[in-house]
């Protein structure tokens, strides 16, 4: 008899699966690495230069917005006036 082999893609541990019955015969826990403390500050300490640069992108969002910002307001005062200064003509009037 053989055993179906699965890795659990949540735990990443093995179960090993009768197919006969459909029952765990058999698990094994993956080993999970422990985390250093001194490491997670030494990678805490590069962060900095992340929060510097994401800073940076969310002003020159800013700034881009308040761009698009103006000339939107600056389309809308403009939009009855044609290329040669004159009121846009209604389509009916076109016959």
């Amino acid at each position: 008899m053989s055993l179906f082999e699965i890795k659990c893609p949540l735990c990443k541990g093995t179960l090993w699966i009768d197919p006969a019955s459909g029952k765990v015969v058999d698990h094994q826990s993956a080993d999970h690495q422990k985390g250093d403390f001194d490491e997670f500050l030494k990678s805490r300490k590069k962060g900095v230069a992340w929060d510097d640069r994401f800073q940076k992108a969310k002003e020159e969002e800013a700034k881009r917005k308040a761009e698009i910002e103006q000339k939107f307001k600056k389309a809308k005062e403009d939009k009855d006036i044609g290329p040669d200064d004159t009121p846009m003509k209604s389509p009916f009037d076109w016959d």
